[in-house]
């Protein structure tokens, strides 16, 4: 069966750099000063978690954003009432006494200029970079760069995945980009991003003619006859009825519906159990996914003066993101389901569930913050819970449109999408007005020629979309986007994108770490020198 998933998952590390640019680099991310979103205080990256931390406690204690304690001895006061109101509360808990500790702790060491947690630098030394080319395969589409790192100093082993496909479903200026984050394990990441894009472009494919599989793509599905037996496949098809009359779903309704049942194929193959180990508990993964859409010169269409280049359809699951950069501003395209989520928490208890109080808003039977995810089966009472009903959403793409950012939670936990796209748009508008001055760096990757050295189960078809990072490397100085945009493009992405991820790690991310950037013709107007920054 594995000979006929055509993925391009990626698990090899590399350095990023050598040990004699880290200095230097290191000074350079720490010039990156961003607004704190509670007291709109300037911090740099590498005090962002500590200034975090530091608000937090003051909520804990009681105090107001703008009122931070003066001197230890009203430290000291507060700290005491705050404990004597909860140990005179019927509702005492001990988590909430430690809490206020901890609280008490850290506002302390800011007095006392002792920090609780020293912002050293682990940069990502165990990284692997990849640029696709997409050089005549798309229109709107003028880079995808991936950067993901295990983030050795918090993780032992890497559970992110990731799949770029282009001419995905054999059809020009049509692209398919997915980042998987794995828990307990990366069996479910991993194999999700081997045969989801396969499944959904099998459910695709049936209310979209212009999409197609080939042979080999052909071959794995019927392969899956005996898990999707007919029974199950007319269940399904109740899915594609879009109203009680029996008509046809529209084009984007189609394409929402194929999401969804490609989510459930992929979520039913993972309790197989292939390769899991444990006996009680599987392996399990939140997943972002995006289609992008290129139209023709006929296709083109006009919305109030605006030309309509394409369509963006995204759908995911669990807590990673996708973001959209348009006219300088973020907006956010996926929804969170976790436990922080009012709506979600409450369908888990419905569904006979339970949280757990053991972490800021609980763990599902005690071990998972994701609410909808694919895999986490195993567990029989945990599954009743975590479901594999993805949110979708699609979007006519723009020439305002500057660039879209999938990440894993790595990235979201420590940066908002605000944070992230403020420093994205900052260096990107750097890089293409100064494209001399970009400067990659050694990913220790070796420059091959399509298929070398690669992966025998992959097919030869795939190797070909990837561009190595040394090719980048190979540009001249004096190179201008006039003389080779698609490689300056790559270029100045690649160099965001490596930024991106260790200002994660500056910030205090404790996860692994995976970010695919994708450039919009909107990107174009950041290398204008007239441009005002926003």
């Amino acid at each position: 069966m594995r000979k006929f998933l055509p993925t391009i998952v990626e698990t090899s590390n590399v350095d990023l750099q050598t040990s004699d640019d880290k200095n230097e680099q290191i000074s350079e991310i720490n010039e990156i000063w961003l607004p704190c979103s509670i007291c709109q205080e300037r911090v740099d990256l590498c005090s962002l978690i500590n200034h975090k931390q530091c608000h937090k406690a003051n909520n804990v204690l009681g105090f107001k954003p703008e009122d931070d304690p003066s001197n230890l001895h009203i430290l000291t006061v507060q700290k005491k009432k705050m404990i004597s109101q909860i140990e005179s509360s019927s509702e005492y808990k001990y988590r909430e006494h430690q809490k206020i500790n901890q609280s008490y702790q850290t506002l302390k060491g800011k007095l006392l200029s002792m920090a609780p947690y020293t912002a050293t630098l682990c940069l990502p030394s165990e990284a692997s970079c990849h640029v696709y080319d997409t050089i005549g395969n798309s229109s709107i589409v003028k880079s995808v760069v991936v950067c993901s790192d295990k983030n050795t100093r918090w993780q032992s082993c890497m559970e992110d995945s990731f799949t770029v496909l282009n001419n995905y479903g054999q059809r020009q200026n049509t692209c398919f980009a997915g980042i998987f984050d794995g828990y307990h394990g990366n069996v479910a990441a991993f194999t999700a991003a081997a045969e989801f894009p396969i499944l959904l472009l099998d459910q695709i494919s049936a209310v979209d003619t212009s999409y197609k599989l080939n042979e080999e793509e052909r071959l794995f599905i019927r392969s899956l006859d005996t898990v999707f037996k007919d029974n199950y496949k007319e269940m399904e098809d109740l899915f594609l009825i879009g109203n009680k009359n029996g008509a046809k779903a529209t084009d984007v309704e189609g394409k929402h519906l194929a999401y969804a049942k490609a989510f459930w194929r992929m979520d039913r193959m993972l309790r197989l159990g292939r390769k899991e180990s444990s006996k009680s508990r599987w392996s399990g993964c939140s997943a972002v996914t995006c289609i992008i859409e290129g139209f023709t010169d006929t296709q083109v269409s006009t919305d109030k003066d605006r030309k309509r280049l394409g369509m963006l359809h995204v759908a995911n699951i669990g807590n990673v993101k996708a973001v959209l950069c348009k006219n300088g501003k973020s907006h956010r395209l996926t929804r969170d389901h976790c436990t922080a989520s009012g709506q979600e928490k409450k369908r888990v208890l419905e569904s006979g569930g339970s949280v757990s109080s053991n972490e800021s808003y609980g763990l599902i039977e005690g071990f998972s913050k994701v609410t909808r995810g694919l895999g986490f089966h195993g567990d029989a009472q945990l599954k009743k819970s975590v479901i594999p009903a993805p949110y979708t959403i699609s979007i006519p793409i723009y020439d305002t449109h500057e660039f879209l950012i999938l990440a894993s939670s790595g990235l979201w936990e420590v940066l908002s999408t605000r944070q992230v796209v403020a420093i994205v748009r900052d260096l990107l508008t750097t890089f293409l007005k100064c494209p001399q001055d970009v400067n990659p760096g050694n990913t220790g990757r070796e420059e091959n020629s399509p298929g070398e050295n690669a992966d025998p189960e992959t097919p030869e078809h795939l190797c070909t979309d990837q561009v190595t990072t040394n090719i980048l490397e190979n540009n001249s100085d004096n190179e201008t986007k006039e003389d080779n945009p698609s490689k300056l493009y790559n270029k100045a992405a690649l160099c965001v994108c490596q930024q991106i991820m260790k200002a994660a790690m500056l910030a205090g991310s404790q996860q692994n770490i995976t970010v695919c950037l994708i450039l919009l013709p909107g990107c174009e107007k950041s290398s204008s020198p007239d441009k005002s920054s926003s």
